[in-house]
């Protein structure tokens, strides 16, 4: 199977940018995302490229005052899943109580939290910065009976781990259809069944 690599310059470059250049890339069929210098790296199977969305995209990018470029070129032949697990998503702990890694991931440090989560192309590894200060804060919060709401739950890590606390009902929302079945995807793989995604 053949892919193309896009990078994309971005100006201002910064996470923010960055991350809606992903989500729309992510509507029109873009597979995975790598940050690069000024910019980030988008992969896609050459037959579902379609150059005339991606300068739809580009043209019609929302975010005021910001432009982006972009050159295209076919990507190295490699495993990409094996590159994604080696590099790119590397297990989680937050204050020695949670653990988040993949099912790829070996001899990842006991603790009183385990999620496990298939990132695919949905955003949440819990690396970033907010997710895991919500983490901390799900982590010594009471939560047992309390209904939750996870608006933009990217994979659902803050829904699972509240569903582990003892929350019930919780309902996790998002309006990316890959997020929204990785969501599901992962709840399932955590055996968690009081979760509603919508």
């Amino acid at each position: 199977m053949k892919y193309l690599e896009v990078t994309f310059a971005t100006h201002p470059c910064n996470e923010t940018v960055n991350d809606v250049v992903s989500a729309l890339a992510g509507e029109i069929g873009f597979e995975s995302f790598v940050e690069c210098e000024g910019g980030i790296q988008a992969y896609i199977q050459q037959e579902l490229f379609d150059e005339e969305a991606l300068k739809e995209m580009v043209t019609g990018f929302p975010l005021p005052g910001t432009t982006v470029e972009y050159t295209v070129k076919e990507a190295e032949d490699k495993n990409w899943n094996e590159e994604w697990e080696k590099n790119f998503f590397q297990p989680i702990v937050i204050g020695d109580r949670c653990c988040i890694h993949s099912t790829f991931h070996k001899d990842t440090p006991k603790t009183e939290y385990e999620i496990l989560i298939n990132p695919q192309m949905a955003f949440g590894t819990g690396h970033h910065e907010t997710t895991s200060s919500i983490i901390s804060e799900l982590l010594d919060a009471d939560l047992k009976g309390k209904s939750v709401l996870d608006m933009g739950c990217g994979t659902s890590i803050l829904a699972i781990l509240a569903s582990m606390r003892g929350a019930g009902p919780v309902t996790a929302i998002d309006i990316d259809d890959w997020c929204v079945n990785n969501s599901r995807d992962n709840i399932t793989l955590n055996q968690i069944d009081n979760i509603t995604v919508e």
